[in-house]
């Protein structure tokens, strides 16, 4: 059976006009298409406000053997008290560890403060890669 990373391990620091965000959670989630699993984790974030969250495997006998787009749906939301933040959403289109960065590894900088953009990897959030 072929392994297939649906999601990397995301790394990064939640911060509100500069300063840490201590007890953020972070939820992330995915959709993978070819066969509709979903899945999701959370972690909350430090008193430095950081956080960090393995990589998401996923298998598929047909899947690797049979000619498919890859396509996992990926989402990455902040809730701090009532208000939620959308930090990361992105269709991952390769199931290689850390293809959504071009091999890069996922480390985030979130700010609160930020309005969510698209930015040049096709992500669309308040998070920033670094």
């Amino acid at each position: 059976m072929g392994k297939m990373c649906l999601f990397s391990a995301v790394r990064g620091v939640v911060l509100d006009h500069g300063k840490p965000v201590e007890g953020a959670r972070i939820e992330r989630s995915y959709k993978w298409m070819w066969n509709n699993k979903m899945g999701s984790d959370e972690v909350v974030t430090d008193a430095a406000g950081k956080f960090s969250l393995p990589a998401i495997w996923g298998s598929s006998l047909l899947g690797s053997l049979l000619p498919h787009e890859p396509y996992v749906r990926q989402t990455i939301l902040i809730h701090r008290g009532e208000v939620t933040y959308k930090a990361w959403m992105f269709n991952k289109g390769e199931y290689r560890e850390n293809g959504e960065l071009g091999g890069r590894s996922i480390s985030l900088i979130c700010r609160l403060e930020s309005e969510p953009k698209r930015n040049a990897e096709g992500v669309y959030g308040i998070c920033e890669t670094q």
